[in-house]
């Protein structure tokens, strides 16, 4: 499906107290809201690559760890269960699992029903997570079915989608405030929590989103410019066109093509992780995943 009709209107959909507050306000908001917590994982790691300043999150299991600690640190201690939908690709599923673990917390992962999971979501099962595969037509259902769960557990919280959530926004604008605001910034773009985040943290900056999985939609893209990138979500950017750094190819090695490099402008660009690794290939062909559509589902 093509994903470059995208709604450009200029609106951060994450400003705080009011929708109308400036980014400096909402700058402010947030990092009260983050209060005296601090980012385990530590300042984010900066190396420069062709003249670019390089966020090497690739270091961590994931940039989702640092605003996802904000979130799940701040849980009562009788929420025990962290419950999310975790897509066929993407680090949140591995990240939550990073950050519960420290948090002696357990994590429910809601798949997609497939014929066969793909290594992301192995990676999350043999990581510790429960999961609970479902036949959907669309991703938002299977986030209705998540957030139903969890909603009939007192002992479990639902994430959403893109770890779309206050105090997650809060933990990435206090984490990028360490680093030193850059003139222009690139990130790959899903949900647009990143982006939105970095642009409280640096509202000064200019920003370029590569929408990598889909159409943006109101108040998503925040003051991004959009570039479509033309390749689907699934598919790996061609090796020659790649960072010079771990990456996840389907994601952040679709932007650095996009990157002027050695331009004598200060350009930051925010690496979210890389790969994770799958010890034990046989989770793969041993994960029963297909379920049939509910009506025909055998209890």
């Amino acid at each position: 499906m093509a994903h470059n009709n995208h709604v450009i209107d200029g609106i951060n959909k994450d400003l705080r107290p009011f929708p109308w507050s400036s980014l400096e306000e909402t700058k402010e908001y947030y990092l009260d809201l983050a209060g005296d917590w601090e980012d385990p994982y530590g300042t984010p790691k900066i190396v420069e690559h062709e003249g670019i300043r390089v966020v090497r999150d690739d270091y961590l299991t994931g940039s989702k760890v640092r605003g996802g600690d904000c979130l799940i640190s701040s849980l009562p201690e009788e929420i025990d269960t962290i419950v999310y939908v975790q897509p066929r690709t993407g680090l949140a599923g591995v990240s939550i699992l990073d950050v519960a673990k420290h948090h002696n917390k357990k994590v429910k992962l809601f798949m997609p029903s497939s014929k066969q999971i793909s290594v992301h979501q192995a990676c999350c099962i043999e990581r510790g997570a429960e999961v609970s595969f479902h036949r959907i037509a669309a991703m938002p259902n299977l986030n209705l079915i998540a957030k139903k769960w969890a909603d009939e557990h007192s002992n479990a919280f639902f994430v959403p989608l893109g770890l779309k959530h206050e105090l997650v926004t809060a933990g990435m604008v206090k984490s990028a405030s360490k680093i030193k605001a850059p003139d222009e910034v690139y990130v790959a773009t899903s949900t647009g929590v990143l982006t939105r985040s970095l642009q409280i943290a640096w509202p000064n900056a200019k920003f370029t989103s590569v929408c990598v999985s889909r159409n943006m939609k109101a108040g998503e893209l925040g003051i991004a410019e959009a570039i479509s990138e033309p390749l689907p979500f699934t598919t790996s950017e061609k090796a020659n066109n790649l960072p010079p750094f771990p990456n996840i190819d389907t994601y952040d090695g679709k932007v650095w093509k996009y990157i002027p490099k050695n331009s004598g402008k200060d350009i930051l660009f925010w690496n979210v992780g890389k790969e994770p690794v799958l010890q034990n290939l046989d989770i793969i062909k041993e994960t029963k995943s297909y379920r049939e559509w509910p009506k025909n589902e055998v209890a």
